[in-house]
């Protein structure tokens, strides 16, 4: 056995190896990790989906089962109560995990919902974890949970000790989850994409929480992310994992400043960002990540870097580039040919694969209007028709009642969106962003009437003029929706699992009677490799796609029937970063060649900025700013659009923000607040706010920009200013401390 880690580490992998049995064989998961975490220091493991990273943050505790896990080799070391203990030998004394979980190590999931008991209370779970690991009385137990509860910014913690997890929104979850993994203040806490599932504004809460609990409880953070701008933010050093390998380590500063790996560079040039310049193409890593039976002898990464050369063969050494910053790379080794200082000098873009111009062309028979190329603007060459309205949407209101009892009486209602004014032109993007529960999935599906509206008016232009389709018959409807697609959020279960892709993407064909027989297979093979797959894919199932893949196979289906008009619900929320710019590029690709109008919904402003013309802040079933999408991130009017760009984290280390986050979670859209509805949560209000509703009014000087604030016209809000190459601080951000 090698030495035992130097004391100030609180764990330190050593070359972990683990293998998956199977069927097909055995495929390694984990190959050769080495990272460690010292005392009180955050440390980051970011990289894409099926990369490994969960399996080596479960094995440090013993989560991953073997079989079918084979651990090959590697050592473990955590600093426990009883000092330096080598948890990897203890992975069959499930007496010793148990002892080690919760009292020396923690861990917290991606998704609050299933980490908890749902027959338990809050209380009772958290109480149960003092109690197993201290020896104290029940009283102690149950006060020291309410101190914990009250730590992590729970409201009223007596109040809550009794509550089910159903009962909690899902930042209050994910914060009890937290209390429940520092009850027994644990030297480390492993956080497997604990933000993923939550708003921005919750995600921001989220992470300022963590940061505050670190400093008052001293203790160590490894977190997994597959978002470069929240361990910019919240990180000392950054691990980069690929297909079982860490690929570079450094700090924070040091990765984004000058990140050495080519997947590395990848994934920061990925990302959309609030200073990126809209209407353009990110560049994007080259592919998919490939299944783990089919990974690349030598380098891994090889098969999708655009510095390949044929030294990559070979397994490249992990080189020492200065102090706390090394990188797997035949680039900054012997023999390489180009060195380090090299690489900026000689970059080529990271382009995604798909340049699907060409095949759209091909597909749809229309003349190109803008070059594909990623860089070109589309909202200066191809500006949307002013003037001709694709969709109006003139006070729409969708209320669900609330039924009790046996009779089931209603007692109240739900005002999922309560008087909303929209117009989408020919050729335009339409961004809707908002906090989930706030209605703007609801407000996509009274568009489609996929849900009957309660009240006002919808209008749509299917064949040139503008045709009311509010209460029109489903027979009419069907007509009409031939000229709408729509994408939904997941994409696994909005395909269904026992078609095949060409039933999937042909139905629509054959329902509306376009084609039929082999004309179905043949367009179905063209709108497949519109969207960068192959023809061949047809015969394939939806389980056999990556979720990248699944979602290019819906928006396949979404154009099947040549829509004029698309909405896409959330089209990128759940997937990785590189993954997530592909899909937007696409989008941006297809509208710009197929004229398409867009409703773009998502919680991340960044992404709605990066692809819209203009946008919608949506709060509690109404539309409280409206206007251009630059003009709505430099000089919002809102506060609720201040503290949205507040919530989002900037993309270099050393910047924050200067706008205050939003306090608390969504009201209950069932009672929802008097007046102004976001009073309850404005750092801004005023009496006037607690007894009248402002309405969706025109900013004085800007016609084209709207805000339903009592004081929009004295308020300065702060925006977010583009800024050069290098993320110099601007008026909306300064440097941290």
């Amino acid at each position: 056995m090698n030495s035992v880690p130097d004391s100030d580490k609180v764990l330190d992998i050593r070359d972990l190896q683990v293998s998956f049995r199977s069927i097909a064989g055995t495929t390694r998961a984990v190959n050769g990790v080495s990272l460690d975490v010292r005392s009180g220091e955050i440390v980051g493991l970011v990289g894409e989906s099926g990369c490994g990273k969960s399996v080596t943050i479960r094995s440090i505790v013993g989560l991953v089962p073997s079989p079918p896990a084979l651990f090959e080799g590697g050592e473990i070391w955590l600093r426990t109560r009883r000092g330096m203990t080598e948890t990897l030998s203890l992975h069959k004394n499930m007496k010793a995990l148990r002892q080690i979980r919760g009292r020396d190590v923690s861990m917290i999931f991606q998704e609050p919902m299933r980490s908890v008991h749902p027959m338990m209370t809050i209380g009772k779970q958290i109480t149960e974890g003092i109690l197993e690991h201290e020896v104290v009385d029940p009283a102690e137990a149950y006060d020291r949970t309410v101190e914990m509860l009250d730590l992590v910014g729970l409201p009223n913690p007596a109040a809550q000790m009794n509550r089910y997890a159903h009962e909690l929104s899902g930042g209050m979850r994910q914060r009890a989850l937290i209390a429940l993994a520092l009850v027994c203040h644990p030297q480390l806490l492993l956080a497997d994409e604990p933000t993923t599932a939550l708003d921005v504004t919750i995600q921001a809460q989220i992470l300022e929480l963590i940061r505050d609990l670190r400093e008052r409880m001293s203790m160590s953070v490894l977190l997994i992310t597959h978002n470069m701008g929240v361990v910019a933010n919240l990180a000392d050093r950054i691990s980069v994992m690929y297909l079982g390998k860490i690929m570079e380590t450094g700090t924070v500063e040091e990765i984004f400043k000058e990140p050495a790996h080519p997947y590395t560079q990848g994934l920061l040039a990925s990302m959309p960002s609030l200073f990126s310049q809209p209407k353009t193409h990110l560049q994007s890593l080259r592919g998919v990540v490939p299944e783990l039976a089919m990974v690349p002898k030598g380098c891994v990464f090889a098969d999708r870097c655009p510095y390949v050369m044929p030294k990559c063969d070979e397994t490249p050494p992990v080189v020492e580039l200065r102090a706390d910053h090394s990188v797997a790379c035949w680039l900054y080794a012997d023999g390489g040919e180009l060195q380090g200082s090299e690489v900026a000098a000689t970059a080529e873009p990271f382009l995604s694969t798909e340049d699907t111009s060409g095949d759209i062309q091909r597909a749809v028979g229309v003349i190109p209007v803008l070059g594909s190329e990623p860089g070109s603007d589309a909202s200066q060459e191809q500006p949307a028709d002013g003037d001709t309205a694709q969709l109006q949407i003139e006070n729409v209101a969708l209320h669900y009642p609330i039924l009790r009892g046996l009779l089931r009486r209603q007692v109240g209602t739900v005002r999922a969106v309560d008087g909303v004014d929209l117009t989408i032109h020919r050729g335009e993007t339409l961004g809707l962003v908002g906090e989930s529960g706030c209605g703007k999935t609801s407000v996509g599906r009274l568009v489609a009437r996929l849900v009957e509206p309660t009240a006002g008016r919808i209008r749509f232009g299917a064949d040139g003029g503008l045709e009311e389709i509010t209460h029109i018959s489903q027979k009419e409807m069907k007509r009409v929706r031939r000229s709408m697609g729509m994408v939904f959020q997941d994409p696994l279960s909005s395909l269904n699992a026992r078609m095949n892709i060409r039933n999937i993407v042909g139905e629509p064909l054959m329902l509306h009677q376009v084609a039929k027989g082999r004309a179905v297979d043949d367009r179905v093979g063209e709108l497949l490799e519109m969207v960068g797959l192959r023809a061949a894919h047809q015969s394939r199932f939806p389980h056999a796609f990556s979720g990248g893949q699944r979602q290019r196979i819906a928006i396949a289906r979404a154009l099947a029937t040549e829509p004029s008009f698309l909405v896409a619900d959330e089209p990128v929320s759940a997937l990785d970063v590189s993954v997530q710019a592909q899909i937007l590029n696409l989008l941006l690709t297809l509208q710009q060649q197929l004229s398409l109008s867009m409703l773009f919904i998502a919680h991340d402003i960044a992404v709605v900025r990066h692809v819209s013309d203009r946008i919608a802040v949506m709060y509690l079933g109404k539309i409280v700013e409206l206007g251009e999408a630059r003009e709505i991130c430099v000089r919002p009017v809102h506060p609720y659009t201040e503290a949205l760009l507040a919530s989002i984290p900037l993309p270099m280390p050393g910047l924050e923000t200067l706008r205050e986050m939003p306090k608390g979670d969504l009201p209950d859209p069932a009672n929802p607040p008097t007046g102004c509805r976001f009073h309850t949560r404005c750092p801004y209000r005023q009496p006037i706010c607690e007894q009248e509703e402002p309405p969706l009014r025109q900013i004085a000087g800007d016609a084209d920009h709207f805000g339903a604030c009592h004081f929009q016209d004295e308020l300065h809000l702060e925006g977010v200013e583009e800024i050069d190459e290098i993320h110099a601080p601007t008026a909306a951000v300064a440097e941290g401390k």
